[in-house]
């Protein structure tokens, strides 16, 4: 895997719509046009800026097309997915904004690398090693994820850094949302104020479930089904993240 960067990417978007802004500070007027005030006046852009509503589509416009004119399929289901496959195997694009993610053998990263760099000003990071929160670690066996620096600040986030490791299982509740003792009452109760960040926890924690720790999904699964009605005594919503990092970044939930 190879990180690559876009430099200045938005500007390398075409635009496909007439845009006008008013005219920045300090750009010099002609002196044809400065017998009136400056507000009166008005530029049209020939290019995309970063400030653009459409910014982000144009730059991927621009990118799509001339990687499919170098051989590239884009996924339809994941859009940021640009596939190659040659005779001696494959290359994979994953591309995050203004960054590029190569994945293939050695040769299939260079060559990609050069189409890139051949129509773009790119900065090779060498290494994938850390990307959207996730670690990328490279062994001789192959490629080791997990997320242990996002966990740890996930858990300062949340004053929780400080918390002694331990092992418990859930307390048993049922699947049915009528059955479960933990399901908020109906009356008089008090509504979760904002110093108690339930929504906020529970999408730290998704995001882990969905990446790297699957094994805590049914747990956040079960916490999650009552974040739209978020009483005083719902069960365990003072220990909502009592979640434990220890030495193998082992998460629970309890």
């Amino acid at each position: 895997m190879q990180l690559m960067d876009v430099v200045t990417a938005y500007l390398y978007g075409s635009l496909d719509t007439d845009i006008y802004m008013r005219i920045p500070e300090g750009l010099k007027m002609p002196e044809a046009l400065k017998s009136k005030p400056r507000h009166m006046y008005s530029i049209k852009l020939k290019r995309s800026l970063y400030g653009l509503k459409q910014s982000g589509r144009m730059w991927y416009n621009r990118l799509s097309e001339y990687l499919i004119k170098k051989g590239f399929c884009h996924n339809q289901i994941s859009p940021c997915l640009f596939i190659k496959r040659t005779e001696s195997g494959f290359v994979i694009i994953a591309v995050y904004v203004d960054d590029l993610n190569i994945i293939g053998s050695p040769e299939e990263i260079r060559q990609a690398a050069d189409y890139l760099k051949s129509e773009f000003e790119m900065k090779d990071l060498g290494t994938t090693k850390y990307c959207l929160g996730l670690q990328f670690e490279h062994t001789k066996g192959g490629i080791f994820i997990h997320q242990s620096n996002y966990i740890e600040k996930v858990l300062k986030r949340f004053h929780m850094n400080n918390a002694h490791p331990l092992s418990t299982p859930m307390v048993v509740r049922s699947l049915d949302v009528n059955k479960d003792p933990f399901r908020p009452p109906t009356h008089n109760n008090e509504i979760l104020g904002p110093e108690v960040p339930y929504l906020s926890a529970i999408g730290a924690l998704m995001y882990l479930a969905n990446n790297t720790r699957p094994d805590i999904a049914f747990s956040v699964n079960l916490l999650a089904r009552y974040v739209q009605h978020q009483q005083r005594d719902i069960g365990m919503v003072s220990n909502t993240f009592y979640v434990i990092y220890v030495e193998q970044v082992t998460w629970t939930i309890f």
